[in-house]
C-alpha cells in the first residue's frame, strides 16, 4: 500500500482529515495532536516515521524502511482507535 492508497483507505473508513497526518500531502495540515507518518531520508535510504506530537514533543511509535509495511501499521492503529471510539460512542 502507498500512502496514496493509505489516505483512501481512511477514507473508506470513514476517518477524518483532521485525525491524522500523512508527510503534508493528505489528512491534518498540521501534525499537532494526531498520528503522523513522514517520509524522511535516512542513513542508506528512505525511512517512513509514525509519530504522535503532543503540545511540541514528539513521540516516535515506530520507523520502517519499505512504505507498505508502514501504511499498514498506521492504517492499523488508526481503524483499532476508530473501532474503539464506535464501541464508546454506542454506550
Amino acid at each position: 500500500m502507498t500512502i496514496t492508497e493509505l489516505y483512501y483507505k481512511l477514507k473508506d473508513l470513514g476517518i477524518l482529515d483532521d485525525r491524522y497526518y500523512l508527510h503534508g500531502l493528505y489528512g491534518s495540515l498540521n501534525d499537532e495532536d494526531k498520528l503522523a507518518l513522514v517520509v524522511k531520508k535516512g542513513t542508506y535510504s528512505l525511512e517512513y516515521e509514525i509519530y504522535f506530537k503532543e503540545r511540541g514533543e514528539k513521540r516516535v511509535l515506530k520507523t520502517f524502511t519499505e512504505e507498505a509495511v508502514a501504511c499498514d501499521y498506521f492504517y492499523k492503529r488508526l481503524k483499532d482507535n476508530k473501532e474503539i471510539e464506535d464501541m464508546y460512542a454506542k454506550k
